[in-house]
């Protein structure tokens, strides 16, 4: 599990291999992205452009660490407020519990995002789209 002193650029960059492969509703992760300013219309429009949800989860990693640390606090702060719609649920991940214990535990992202230090930030008074 990640360390909560680590940068939210750090933070995303080390579960990288976890998100690509378990963020969901990458539109409305796309859309809130693009309404808190982290990502142009342009980004936008090449992220949908991608083939599969793998590419556009890499793409929308990509885009939003190559910005820095505040795209990234951004990012997670959406994934935190939007997570009924971008997470796995946590009750699918324990119907697969007895099958885990031959295999490595799937990592749960809900508990990651959970572990995030965010701070109360006034500025990030702002509604975020949770998708319906």
């Amino acid at each position: 599990m990640a360390c909560a002193s680590q940068s939210a650029l750090e933070y995303v960059t080390n579960s990288r291999i976890h998100l690509v492969g378990e963020l969901r509703s990458l539109s409305v992760i796309l859309e809130n992205l693009f309404q808190q300013g982290v990502l142009m219309d342009e980004e936008v429009s090449k992220i949908k452009a991608e083939k599969d949800d793998y590419d556009r989860t890499r793409a929308i990693l990509n885009s939003v660490t190559r910005k820095g640390e505040a795209a990234c606090y951004k990012l997670l702060r959406i994934i935190d407020l939007t997570r009924r719609r971008t997470l796995e649920r946590p009750a699918l991940l324990s119907r697969i519990s007895h099958e885990a214990s031959t295999e490595a535990k799937r990592f749960d992202l809900h508990h990651w995002i959970s572990c995030f230090p965010f701070k109360e930030d006034e500025e990030m008074n702002v509604n975020y789209i949770q998708g319906i």
